[in-house]
């Protein structure tokens, strides 16, 4: 397209040229005609109208068809510069040779100017030259014909050398309209090219031959170039990218927005979990002191079975006193009736006399045997009431050994109730600084939902940007990679 483009350019720069080079004609049309007129006047005051009407039609026809037929053109430019001399030459020959209409090959040269160009100028000089050399030798071989008023080779010499000067400087200064021309022409066609099919044609690759003020817009076009490529390398970049941030943005709105429903009700369960945690602490801390009191009932409880221990170690070694005491009393009761039986002896021995001591006797020995019956009971007695007290120590012994395995298991059951109550009231704590946190992340997790949205959005309008950069940048038309 940029080759297009620049082909383009330039035929558009080679019809300019040639509408320059036409209107170049137009202007020496124009000039001729004044030279007619000068001609057709000349003709009259010299007597030479006729020469003046024929040669003046010949000069004027002939520019006249070049234009017509080939105007624009190199061949056009030569034969106006031809004709224009012609008519100069013509002009020159009706005045016959004065000095004074020599000065229309100055004007003539100065006229051919308009082309622009060195080329007309140097065949316009040329066709003068040869008219000056040849009108002045024919002038002297007597022909009728006139270049000066009389001939003169030498003046013809001087007379081409300021025509020889002349061109010369007109040569410089035509290449210098030529080149400004150029410049001029190429500074048109970059600026068609960059104008061309509504957009701004940044693509200056295919364009050659820009130099001077053409060649630095061409520069700075290429430099723009770079710049507007790197621009829509950005944007294009900055939109697949704002696409991509603002995607990610919105699966992350979504995702934060979960979390922090999570959130609350992960504070909510935290609530909850507190309370619970709190009343178990609450209820430990019961629990412990209930433990204590148990702790210190089950100490009282086997204080009284130490006391009743005692006392019934007091109550067996009062009833082993007893036994003594009631076999020292059988022992009586046995010798009692060893004497009784003794005195019944004797009062058997006495007879009569002794009948009231044998009864006397027989009643102490019925009273020494119920005494032993008494005594062998109530030691019958003291030995079931000595067995049980032994088997009712035993039993003291065993609940006072249970009492004691009790409060030793009732203070560890303290022991761990507290311990239970304080770790309670530090798991307490730790889930108040634990919901804190919670409830703090539930903060933050809502601004950083708010600042998501606010980035999704931001990403979204950076988007729209980029679309519009985009857009804008897409007026510039680059090179393709």
């Amino acid at each position: 397209m940029g080759s297009e483009t620049w082909q383009s350019g330039q035929g558009e720069r080679e019809s300019a040229r040639q509408a320059s080079w036409r209107d170049a004609d137009r202007l020496m049309l124009m000039g001729l005609a004044l030279h007619v007129l000068i001609a057709l006047a000349l003709g009259l005051h010299f007597g030479g109208l006729g020469l003046a009407l024929g040669g003046s039609l010949v000069l004027a026809g002939g520019a006249l068809a070049a234009h017509l037929l080939a105007g624009g053109t190199a061949l056009s430019a030569h034969t106006m510069a031809v004709t224009a001399m012609g008519m100069v030459a013509l002009q020159i020959q009706l005045a016959r040779g004065m000095l004074e209409f020599h000065f229309g090959v100055f004007v003539t040269l100065a006229f051919l100017l308009t082309y622009r160009h060195w080329a007309p100028i140097v065949t316009g000089a040329a066709a003068i030259a040869v008219h000056h050399v040849l009108f002045d030798r024919l002038q002297a071989a007597g022909l009728g014909v006139y270049c000066l008023t009389e001939p003169g080779f030498s003046r013809v010499m001087v007379h081409a050398g300021y025509v020889v000067g002349q061109t010369v400087f007109e040569i410089l200064i035509a290449r210098q309209m030529y080149r400004r021309a150029a410049e001029q022409s190429a500074l048109v066609g970059l600026v068609e090219h960059l104008t061309a099919h509504e957009r701004i044609n940044l693509d200056t690759g295919h364009i050659t031959g820009a130099e001077g003020t053409a060649g630095l817009l061409r520069d700075a076009v290429d430099r723009i170039h770079g710049v507007v490529r790197q621009v829509q390398t950005a944007a294009k970049s900055i939109d697949g990218a704002s696409a991509e941030i603002a995607a990610g943005n919105q699966d992350l709105s979504v995702r934060t927005e979960k979390m922090a429903a999570s959130l609350q009700s992960t504070a909510s369960s935290m609530d909850s979990l507190t309370v619970a945690v709190r009343q178990t602490a609450d209820s430990a801390n019961q629990a412990h002191a209930l433990a204590s009191g148990a702790a210190g009932s089950a100490s009282r409880g086997a204080g009284v079975v130490q006391q009743v221990e005692t006392t019934m170690q007091a109550i067996d070694a009062s009833a082993g006193r007893i036994a003594d005491i009631t076999g020292l009393i059988d022992s009586i009761a046995f010798q009692t009736n060893i004497l009784a039986l003794n005195a019944a002896v004797e009062a058997a021995r006495a007879g009569e006399e002794g009948r009231g001591f044998a009864v006397v006797a027989s009643e102490v020995r019925a009273l020494a045997q119920r005494s032993a019956e008494a005594a062998r009971d109530i030691k019958r007695l003291i030995a079931q009431s000595t067995e049980q007290v032994q088997a009712g120590s035993g039993l003291v012994v065993s609940a006072a050994t249970a009492m004691r395995e009790i409060e030793g298991a009732a203070q560890q059951v303290a022991q761990l109730i507290g311990d239970i109550a304080r770790s309670a009231a530090e798991q307490s704590e730790g889930i108040g600084r634990v919901n804190q946190a919670v409830g703090q992340l539930d903060q933050v997790t809502q601004q950083n939902a708010a600042l998501v949205e606010q980035s999704a959005a931001a990403a979204e309008s950076l988007r729209d940007q980029a679309q519009r950069l985009a857009d804008e940048v897409s007026v510039f038309s680059t090179r393709a990679g």
